[in-house]
């Protein structure tokens, strides 16, 4: 795209970003000290402040991590130690010359603090800030431009918050509440200069943001844009808004700041990923004396609408339509990249996981109430891929009760805190849907409604901020808050927005409920896997083993999630760290897998379905993410990858265990209708084959019933979908045992095999030269960087070979050389060198 021209505009302002100094304050020590008025401390009988060097933004535990202040919150029990730093005021100071032009006003302006401060500039009170994602202006008096300035904010010690088993019904700020702990990370309650700071100039007025509100008409064939100027005193001088369309062309208008509006004939659409293009249109604002405002558009219409199942059910709609297409929603729930901000290469790795989510044939992200909203490096890149997304507002449940607050009680912190949160949202078409918060209930926990005073009022402030997007008042939203099995076997039709199940629990309550699921919305579900050992060994401790209880670092790195005693049901005793590793991600990933094609399975019924969860903002040991903290992927990535591709194949398996036989009900999972062949295999794990069919299939069609006949020991299932020029459209392995304890002891007891690879730059051949499968090969890179892998966690029989590209990125997109481990559970790891 092409974009305008720079302005030309007297300069106006200037960051004061970048290097400051932090110190921490007792109480009010701060002012006893006069640390406000950043005079020099004398030499006495109170020691001296020790400053230390901070980052702006960014965040006191990042500051103090680089300081060495603090041990790495990421590491072992280190988090526990650092607690203490949100039991203290922060006190962060600098100097500056003005280098703007003189006359006109001066402001400084914050991006966003977490929490709250206070600001003096000359060891005078400016005034206060409140709100890590609310942009603040204050004013300042002509200063002398040849002079340093002392500028000090302190920052108010974090307010009292509840983490994940506290009660929502006593939420008093909108600041999210994962800090205070929940099972995903840890407790860490962030504190800091978390947004730019800038001093601004201008002539009497001034321009703050622009927005485009874009409206449809029902053809898509013509558009309004209105711009909507966030302005300080230019209600009655003239604003000048340029529009650059997509192919460069350009338009310009100017008039009062409130009515000013662009007619579109035949506006360039953005479309879903796989739907179409992401064009992007570009608005900027310009008033003599300001700063110009400047913002990137798309142009889509997004709606929620019922398909035949939700409107015989009485139901939402649940079915998201994109300039009137239908667009089944598969995809994850989404979380920060890390629970301290500031950190270095944090914009890379958030670019990274979109990335990731795009590449895994996701169509929607959900970022939920309990984590900050969306970065705006997150809504770029999800607007640039064509990935949809869901933001909730950020309220969400609790262990003790999920019931939000009373409106008495809250509606002033609503009023205050939402505009600047949603004005956030403007010009991106990637986000299509909306909710009030996670997981809210009344005392009967059954989802809220609508109707709920509190819930209410929030859908005015949306749409009072002009966002037009659909509204969810919360997820799940009822009326039956779980994938319940009862529930689905009596009143099936009470199914509607689920969540649920999360937890490994064995092959067979893993794998039931999503079988026997009708749920029109499947917004959370999930299974915990152990991260790789790498991992491990260094973010929980050199020696993890045995991964359960009764190791303390174990448990701090995801209490809610052990899962060894699982995997022990399932696979027999396990000696050693590697060979769990490998057998809990190989279930997580093959219980996801299951979950996502027989929620697709029932595209008609079902309209989305979201795994929870992408990725982590902190290093667990068991968690139910499938990219770990430094966004290596398990091997669920790959089988999310392969569920939710155009085309895959749904097994249709109650469970893959059985006493004698085995029902199959294959079918073909398309984007698009069509026709083919299936050809299925069963295979022992010496290679021999005990059962095959073929079958002429149409997509979407009625699947076939069959069976399997289930032998003495674990076999291999293969089936593979090809079009009807016998062009392979897509591949799946399940394994598939005798239903009897520890069913899959075999597999984990195979004898050790050979595993050769052979490279080619960045495609690699894997043969297994032994004479038995090598199930779940892992590929794993040894270093740090962004794995991009054809595949993973496949299996190879004896005297198979398979090619497999392997590529690691840096955070800079640039590929480089890696070492590669290659391994499986009897096969020991495999190291190669591969070089771009």
């Amino acid at each position: 795209m092409s974009r305008p021209p720079a302005s030309s505009t007297p300069p106006s302002l200037q960051t004061l970003n970048g290097a400051w100094e932090l110190a921490p304050s007792l109480d009010e020590q701060w002012r006893f000290r006069g640390l406000h008025t950043g005079a020099p401390q004398a030499v006495g009988a109170f020691a001296r402040t020790a400053w230390m060097p901070a980052r702006v933004p960014g965040s006191v535990h990042a500051d103090l991590l680089r300081a060495g202040v603090i041990p790495d919150v990421r590491v072992g029990l280190h988090s526990v130690e650092a607690e203490w730093v949100a039991a203290r005021q922060w006190v962060y100071r600098r100097t500056f010359r003005v280098d703007l032009p003189a006359g006109g006003r001066l402001w400084l302006r914050f991006g966003g603090v977490d929490w709250a401060a206070t600001v003096f500039l000359d060891g005078e009170e400016l005034g206060r800030l409140e709100g890590a994602q609310a942009t603040s202006r204050l004013r300042l008096p002509d200063l002398e431009r040849h002079t340093k300035h002392s500028l000090v904010v302190v920052l108010d010690a974090p307010p009292a918050g509840q983490g994940q088993l506290g009660r929502t019904s006593q939420t008093r700020t909108l600041r999210p509440r994962y800090g205070y702990w929940w099972d995903f990370c840890t407790r860490l309650i962030q504190v800091g200069l978390v947004g730019d700071v800038t001093l601004e100039r201008d002539g009497g007025a001034a321009l703050l943001d622009v927005a485009a509100l874009v409206s449809l008409s029902a053809d898509g064939r013509r558009g309004q844009v209105r711009v909507d100027v966030a302005h300080d005193g230019a209600e009655d001088l003239p604003v000048t808004a340029t529009l650059t369309h997509p192919d460069g062309r350009q338009e310009t208008r100017t008039g009062r700041a409130d009515d000013l509006c662009f007619d579109l004939a035949e506006p360039q659409l953005w479309w879903p990923r796989g739907l179409g293009e992401q064009p992007r249109y570009h608005l900027s604002a310009q008033l003599d004396g300001s700063a110009p405002v400047s913002c990137r558009f798309g142009v889509r219409d997004v709606q929620l609408v019922h398909n035949a199942a939700s409107a015989a059910r009485g139901a939402m709609p649940y079915t998201l339509q994109v300039n009137g297409v239908p667009v089944y929603a598969r995809g994850f729930n989404v979380l920060p990249v890390d629970m301290t901000a500031g950190m270095d290469g944090a914009p890379e790795r958030e670019r990274a996981v979109i990335e990731y989510a795009a590449a895994a044939h996701a169509t929607l992200l959900r970022f939920n109430g309990v984590a900050p909203f969306a970065s705006q490096t997150m809504l770029e890149a999800c607007d640039d891929l064509g990935v949809l997304v869901w933001q909730e507002l950020p309220l969400t449940s609790s262990g003790t009760d999920n019931v939000p607050p009373a409106l008495e009680t809250f509606g002033s912190v609503l009023d205050a805190g939402l505009p600047p949160l949603l004005r956030r949202l403007h010009g991106h078409p990637s986000v299509a849907l909306l909710g009030a918060g996670n997981e809210l209930t009344g005392a009967d926990r059954r989802p809220v409604h609508s109707e709920h005073p509190t819930i209410a009022h929030m859908l005015t402030h949306v749409r009072r901020a002009g966002l037009t997007q659909p509204f969810m008042p919360t997820s799940p939203s009822g009326p039956t808050y779980d994938l319940d099995e009862t529930v689905a076997r009596t009143r099936p039709e009470d199914l509607h927005d689920v969540h649920g199940p999360w937890h490994y629990r064995g092959v067979r309550d893993s794998y039931r409920p999503h079988a026997i699921s009708r749920a029109l919305m499947h917004s959370e579900f999930g299974c915990q896997a152990p991260a790789r050992e790498r991992s491990l060994r260094r973010f929980v401790r050199p020696d993890p083993w045995p991964m359960d209880d009764r190791v303390p670092e174990v448990v701090h790195h995801g209490e809610w999630w052990l899962m060894r005693h699982r995997v022990e049901e399932v696979f027999g005793p396990v000696a050693d760290l590697r060979r769990y590793v490998l057998l809990g991600q190989a279930a997580q990933g093959d219980v996801l897998r299951h979950a996502l094609t027989w929620n697709r399975s029932r595209v008609g019924e079902c309209s989305a379905a979201l795994v929870w969860q992408l990725n982590e903002p902190w290093p667990n040991a068991h968690n139910t993410a499938v990219l770990e903290y430094d966004l290596s992927p398990k091997l669920a990535y790959y089988r999310c990858r392969e569920a939710n591709a155009p085309y895959a194949l749904h097994w249709g398996l109650d469970a893959p265990v059985a006493a004698a036989t085995l029902t199959l009900r294959p079918a073909v999972l398309a984007d698009t209708p069509g026709r083919g062949r299936v050809e299925l295999r069963q295979l022992t794990p010496g290679g021999t084959c005990v059962w095959e069919r073929h079958l002429d299939v149409t997509w979407p069609g009625e699947a076939t019933s069959l069976s399997l006949p289930i032998i003495g020991e674990p076999t291999l299932l293969r089936g593979r979908v090809l079009d009807d020029a016998g062009a392979l459209l897509a591949e799946s392995e399940q394994w598939v045992a005798p239903d009897r304890p520890t069913p899959f002891a075999a597999l984990a007891d195979l004898p050790d095999t050979r595993i050769h690879v052979d490279t080619d730059g960045s495609q690699l051949t894997v043969t297994n030269a032994g004479r038995v499968a090598a199930p779940w090969l892992s590929l794993e890179a040894l270093e740090d960087g962004l794995e991009v892998f054809s595949d993973s966690g496949f299996t190879l029989l004896p005297g198979e070979s398979r090619s497999v590209t392997a590529t690691l990125r840096g955070l800079d997109g640039a590929a480089r050389p890696f070492t590669l481990s290659v391994q499986a559970v009897n096969v020991a790891p495999v190291h190669v060198e591969v070089t771009p």
